[in-house]
């Protein structure tokens, strides 16, 4: 996995979350790593855009399950690309949307 070369210490940096955090993704299946010959985590450069969607997706209040589904409805669990973005971005908004409008009735009848 010559392609692996992020360590935990600097994805978390980068990303601006906790190496706890970054475990946690990996076991609910959001991120994936590997090991090296030291038995050491390593990412791939493209696990930053993983996090960059799930940060602004958990923003808006979407949930890690919610995010999870998304991912794996990609083709062979791939990291979204832009077009993927727009049209994940778009399911979420329509849901968010029909979360709104059920708080805003429920609203009303308090």
């Amino acid at each position: 996995m010559a392609e692996a070369i992020w360590s935990v210490g600097k994805v978390a940096k980068r990303c601006g979350i906790k190496v706890s955090t970054l475990h946690f993704y990996e076991q609910q299946g959001l991120i994936h790593s590997w090991r090296n010959a030291g038995n050491q985590r390593r990412y791939k450069p493209e696990v930053l855009r993983r996090i960059s969607v799930i940060k602004a997706a958990q923003k808006v209040g979407v949930s890690l399950d919610e995010i999870k589904r998304a991912f794996e409805s990609l083709p062979n669990n791939r990291t979204p690309t832009v077009e993927d973005w727009q049209q994940l971005s778009k399911n979420w908004q329509q849901m968010l949307d029909g979360r709104i409008a059920y708080l805003q009735k429920r609203k009303r009848s308090f």
